[in-house]
């Protein structure tokens, strides 16, 4: 196929290969210093984030206190659409994370159909219908199937579905993380998430897709820390930007000095910095979010106003008051990872029963888990992201339409 792949090392301008080496270079400080009884609630909360984020884009309207409380909410219930999209999106995360699509082939066609499955696991039948064209008939939505149907997305025409698995081919060798090093992973995750979005594979559902296969191919291609910070996030923040940088690469070559493949080689330049420098800002920003001093001081804000029960639930009702021994217990766990019940009482000196006490109503909020044999461990429950964590979900901009 007569596509440029991605802005090779060679080829980028120095700024943006000295962006790209600050962005490895963040990632791994961040990855390095997070504590680590944090590491897996924040990347539990990163989950939320990234399903919040990527299902705005396209239009969801859930609000972030629906999306902290998706999975907590019966699974056989009736739930609304939009937030069984959140549901859909967190558990395939979860699924990939349990069971991750191996780095050599992350990039063809069997792994991608995957993804787009995994997005619509548990969804009903009655939604997996949509509607192609206006004033048209409802078209069932197979998921994992390429599409068979030309379709149009705003002014982008996509390829021809007979063209489709021909260029999935192409794909999968542009886009193979074994041969790739150096800088050249994320300089190709920025072409993988033009050209998958480019091509619009399946019929509906190729954004969130597009995007999830850029979370898993990041982390494959060796940026460890990513998790800990959502590229999702980024594009959701400011959809008209992000919809503008992809168009950018929409466009056809411009003449021989403008690459020599269909599309526009310096508007894949333009895409490729807006993804690095979104993925600047974003771990920029939960590098400070995590800073020790900053997140004590919010950690010491809401315990002391737990002790004036002015916090309420993610349903609305009011939480009862907190001893400030939970703040002590809970910087603790912060610091040096889960302790023994027999351990906790000793150092905060309290007696048997109002240790139990204590205990059992920070694991009833969700502050703690406790396991079978009495060990406590730290976790983010929704009423304390929104302090802990301010600005989180903060988007200035209207949904996706």
């Amino acid at each position: 196929m007569a596509l440029t792949p991605y802005i090779t090392p060679d080829r980028a301008p120095g700024y943006l290969r000295d962006a790209a080496a600050e962005l490895l270079r963040l990632n791994a400080a961040l990855s390095e210093n997070i504590p680590e009884s944090l590491r897996v609630p924040m990347i539990h909360l990163q989950r939320q984030v990234s399903a919040y984020f990527s299902n705005r884009i396209e239009g969801n309207s859930a609000a972030p206190a629906d999306v902290l409380r998706a999975q907590d909410d019966p699974a056989d219930g009736d739930v609304a659409l939009d937030l069984l999209e959140i549901r859909s999106h967190i558990e395939a995360q979860i699924s990939l994370s349990t069971d991750p699509i191996d780095a050599t082939v992350m990039s063809n066609r069997a792994s991608i159909a995957r993804i787009h499955r995994e997005l619509y696991r548990g969804v009903p039948e009655n939604h997996l219908r949509i509607h192609a064209e206006t004033g048209g008939q409802p078209i069932p939505l197979v998921p994992g199937e390429i599409r068979t149907r030309e379709v149009r997305v705003g002014h982008h025409i996509p390829p021809a579905a007979e063209k489709i698995r021909s260029y999935l081919r192409w794909f999968e060798d542009a886009y193979r993380l074994d041969r790739l090093h150096g800088l050249a992973p994320l300089l190709a995750a920025a072409g993988a998430h033009h050209r998958f979005l480019w091509l619009h594979p399946f019929v509906d559902g190729n954004g969130r897709t597009g995007r999830l296969l850029t979370d898993e191919y990041l982390k494959a291609g060796g940026l460890k820390g990513y998790g800990l910070w959502s590229m999702s996030r980024g594009f959701g923040q400011d959809a008209d930007a992000y919809y503008s940088a992809l168009q950018a690469a929409d466009h056809v070559r411009k003449g021989d000095l403008d690459g020599r493949g269909e599309l526009s080689d310096s508007g894949l330049l333009k895409f490729t910095e807006y993804f690095i420098a979104t993925a600047l800002e974003q771990v920029r920003f939960v590098s400070a979010l995590l800073e020790p001093r900053t997140l004590n001081r919010r950690i010491d804000h809401y315990f002391h106003m737990r002790q004036q029960s002015a916090f309420s639930a993610a349903s609305g009702e009011a939480l009862a008051i907190l001893r400030i021994d939970a703040l002590q217990l809970y910087r603790r766990l912060l610091e040096r990872g889960p302790m023994q019940r027999s351990e906790i009482q000793a150092e905060l000196g309290l007696g048997e029963c109002t240790a139990r006490n204590l205990l059992g109503q920070m694991a009833c909020e969700g502050l703690i888990a406790l396991d079978e044999n009495g060990q406590a461990s730290m976790r983010l429950p929704g009423h304390l992201i929104m302090t802990l964590f301010p600005d989180l979900f903060d988007s200035s901009q209207k949904p996706g339409k």
